[in-house]
């Protein structure tokens, strides 16, 4: 018995090492949490300290899928995450958390590359206009409501930085008090523009015609490949866009009030370094745009011998603390749904993978509410009109309110998607609206198949053309095509006015496919709210509420539960032991290894372990 166990060990040994490898990871990972666990508390007047990494600070953490693997799965999950990735509802909610939590003083946060093989720009947060406003606004809450708890001095924010790579980091940075950057550092403050390529004139050299069908004048998608330069109609919708994001972005820096700044800024004083950017720090310094220069080795010393906590392990020591009150039970329970990037009818987040996880998370009996968090410039009308669907099917038949809240860009397909929900929530600098549509097909012409040396017959049992990617549809074909395309775009006008309670006309009116900014879609009727991820929880908390109690308040800091759906990741498990193995690996060891041998080299061995 004892030789056949150890013939089966050796015949099958790279998944024995695997398993045995994995179980004592798993062993030494729950003693080290648990060690962990014991030693986080929030200490009197601690400083919340937050290193922010380029590209680690996300919309949504990965969700990877891995079966049945139980804690196994659990385990290899967390660790395939990096330990300083924090979500931006995370982030919200510490920042939040810590203006009303007396312990909390400050806050300090660095901005840097992170370990030695990242890949960020280490004065770059990697983060878009949109998620900067949100992340400005609780750091400036934080501030005031430190004031009155602690008086007109407390709740100093400070940021530091070796150099700004770009002017969406300092948008966030001026949400502090104290801006710190070395003195060989630059503040790249050179306004907001916008380039497009055309290539109308390199598709008639190869010998493609687009055929495009444009509803309406505004909506500019297929001008990059039918015009040479923006049409009249689309460079005004552009340039009001732009001015409207500029006009933001001098706004909030002028609001800016910082410690020890040499004098008060003003939005002249921020336009004049516009035009004469990227200033250096010292130049950055006397305009008032900076504290003063610093180091990032010294941020220990700019708050002094205080007691320290990162953002991640507060938010942790929170969350225990919270569910261990006794009314944690009676919390309503909100689920976000995350839909980032284009919308599509196929592949791994399609409309229909996302409008089954919709449903299913309003089926369940503990949520109350959901919040769709969008990230998208549009995609298919069909997919779109899918998730629409489901949307209505929550609300209607299952009878729970759903709430969106727009991010970086909600536009085009995802106002078809959305636009029927309880409320609408963006942000200031959100990008909206484009409601119309574009088809667009290519026509290789006879001048592109000369030149390959191709030659093309077509059979056909039918007196159709509308699939001929050789002849451009004419008569009967081209009507129908218009046809097609007038249909879509009724039915999404149709959409926006019973979404939005307008008449045809109105709808009529903010559609076209003109571009919006958030604020430019609350004065029209299409967003109902400016706020952050946040608000929109505890509006659709307060919609969800089924208590008995009238002075009921929703408040995402107290009564509220929060769950996340987010598209999944399919990992094999053997990818999932690869790259377990090297994100264990000690970081000695990992910096031996990179000194001797090529990254790629070392993924190739690794695949030859795993993989094979």
């Amino acid at each position: 018995m004892l030789r056949r166990s150890a013939a089966f060990l050796w015949k099958y040994k790279k998944t024995t090492l695997v398993a045995a490898g994995a179980s004592y990871a798993g062993y030494r990972y729950i003693k080290i949490q648990r060690e962990n666990d014991a030693k986080m508390v929030v200490a009197p007047e601690s400083v919340l300290t937050w290193k922010i990494v380029d590209g680690l600070l996300v919309e949504s953490s990965k969700n990877i899928k891995v079966g049945s693997l139980g804690f196994l799965g659990s385990m290899l999950r967390k660790a395939l995450i990096d330990s300083d990735e924090v979500t931006i509802f995370d982030a919200l909610l510490s920042l939040e958390l810590a203006a009303k939590d007396p312990r909390i003083h400050e806050i300090c946060i660095n901005l840097t590359n992170g370990s030695k093989d990242s890949q960020g720009s280490p004065g770059s947060a990697g983060i878009s206009l949109t998620q900067a406003q949100e992340l400005r606004a609780a750091l400036l809450a934080f501030t005031e409501q430190k004031k009155k708890q602690l008086g007109p001095t407390a709740g100093r924010v400070y940021f530091v930085v070796d150099s700004f790579d770009d002017q969406t980091t300092y948008l966030l940075a001026s949400g502090c008090s104290d801006i710190i950057a070395q003195p060989s550092g630059y503040l790249p403050l050179t306004g907001v523009s916008s380039t497009q390529l055309f290539f109308r004139r390199l598709a008639d050299k190869i010998g493609v015609k687009p055929v495009v069908e444009s509803r309406k004048e505004y909506k500019g998608f297929a001008s990059t490949f039918t015009e040479t330069k923006l049409p009249v109609k689309q460079r005004e919708n552009m340039v009001a866009i732009i001015n409207a994001i500029n006009n933001m972005l001098v706004d909030d820096i002028a609001a800016c009030k910082l410690h020890g700044a040499k004098a008060p800024l003003t939005a002249e004083i921020v336009r004049s370094a516009m035009a004469e950017g990227p200033l250096s720090v010292p130049e950055a310094i006397d305009r008032g745009l900076l504290s003063r220069s610093g180091y990032l080795l010294d941020s220990k010393s700019i708050t002094g011998p205080k007691s320290r906590i990162g953002i991640t392990a507060y938010r942790l020591v929170r969350e225990k603390e919270m569910s261990r009150q006794s009314d944690a039970k009676k919390k309503d329970t909100v689920c976000i749904v995350y839909m980032s990037g284009t919308i599509r009818r196929n592949g791994m987040h399609s409309a229909s993978s996302l409008a089954s996880a919709l449903i299913k998370a309003a089926k369940e009996p503990s949520v109350s509410a959901l919040v769709f968090r969008i990230d998208s410039g549009g995609g298919d009308a069909i997919a779109s009109d899918t998730i629409a669907h489901a949307i209505d099917h929550i609300q209607n038949e299952l009878g729970k309110p759903v709430v969106a809240s727009y991010g970086s860009a909600a536009a085009s397909g995802a106002v078809l998607a959305s636009i029927t929900c309880r409320k609408i929530f963006a942000n200031p600098g959100s990008i909206t609206g484009s409601i119309g549509v574009v088809a667009m097909k290519p026509v290789f012409t006879k001048k592109l198949l000369d030149y390959l040396g191709v030659n093309v017959e077509e059979l056909r049992v039918v007196d159709n053309r509308s699939n001929s990617f050789t002849e451009e549809p004419t008569g009967a074909e081209l009507e129908r095509f218009r046809a097609r395309v007038d249909k879509i775009y009724d039915y999404f006008v149709a959409r926006v006015a019973k979404g939005r309670g307008f008449t045809p006309e109105q709808a009529e009116a903010v559609a076209r496919g003109q571009v919006f900014t958030g604020i430019q879609a609350k004065d029209n009727g299409l967003v109902d709210e400016l706020g952050s991820l946040t608000r929109a929880v505890e509006a659709a908390a307060q919609l969800g509420h089924k208590g008995t109690d009238d002075g009921y308040k929703a408040d995402i800091t107290e009564n509220i539960n929060v769950k996340f759906c987010v598209p999944e990741t399919n990992l094999g498990f053997k990818h999932l032991a690869k790259n377990f193995m090297w994100q264990a690996m000690h970081e000695e060891a990992k910096n031996i290894l990179l000194q001797n041998t090529s990254q790629s080299d070392i993924d190739l061995k690794l695949d030859d372990i795993f993989l094979k």
